[in-house]
């Protein structure tokens, strides 16, 4: 534990001195400065098309733009982890220092976490600018939080596999992207695609759009902790064995 700790933090030193980093900060809080204001604008000029939903639910629930921060936003975080190593000739010197390939995925995972959080932290203040004009239901808030972290894990998890598979930063991002975009997207239509009903239970229950919705009004289901869990497990997992591979070739 003490060395994957020693690689967290040098990723993280890693990530924050990068001026990419900085890059996707701003694009990521602009994006969803938009997006914000936008919901707010609609709920202030249509209040009967939004209904009972506040601009806090829609920022987090299951719409195209919420969606579109995930899919673009999160291989950002992950496409240096390993790939950096590569494009800067260290990933040799990391393979013979005395560190486990589990270590090694495990620091890095969590320095891309920490980036992750770290993008969602600033957007705390779309809260109260909310509270100035009526009240926050801080529950559900609570909620789309947590609900953006657990996903957050998994696709994480996803680009830190992709990061390790690519040759650099470009590939990385692409592979993580188009893995993001077909958990999405593919098992997203699955439900209405398919007629059995224990087909369409199966894709509702890794159904993102359905699971953001339910974060966004303040319900965390305990199979969703399970299954972004297992899709964050596993990922990393196969970048451990992607390493040993390297590692053993």
């Amino acid at each position: 534990m003490r060395t994957a700790w020693a690689i967290y933090k040098r990723e993280l030193i890693g990530t924050f001195c990068s001026p990419l980093a900085y890059v996707v900060m701003v694009a990521f809080l602009v994006f969803n400065g938009v997006v914000f204001w936008f919901f707010m604008s609609m709920t202030a000029d249509n209040p009967a098309l939004t209904g009972s939903r506040s601009p806090l639910q829609m920022f987090f629930g299951s719409t195209i733009l919420s969606v579109l921060t995930l899919l673009v936003f999160s291989p950002a975080t992950t496409m240096r982890t390993f790939a950096e190593e590569r494009r800067a000739r260290t990933f040799e010197t990391l393979f013979t220092a005395p560190v486990t390939d589990l270590e090694v995925v495990a620091g890095k995972y969590l320095g891309s976490m920490t980036f992750y959080a770290a993008l969602w932290a600033p957007t705390l203040l779309y809260a109260l600018v909310v509270k100035r004009y009526g009240p926050v239901d801080w529950g559900a808030l609570a909620a789309g939080y947590a609900g953006m972290l657990l996903i957050g894990s998994a696709f994480v998890g996803l680009g830190v596999l992709m990061s390790a598979i690519a040759r650099s930063q470009v590939v990385a991002y692409m592979l993580t992207f188009m893995a993001i975009g077909g958990v999405m997207f593919a098992l997203g239509l699955g439900s209405y695609v398919f007629q059995e009903e224990s087909t369409r239970r199966f894709f509702s229950y890794v159904n993102l759009w359905e699971h953001m919705e339910h974060f966004s009004v303040g319900l965390i289901d305990s199979r969703a902790l399970v299954y972004y869990g297992s899709v964050a497990v596993c990922s990393l997992a196969l970048a451990t064995r992607t390493l040993s591979v390297r590692r053993e070739s």
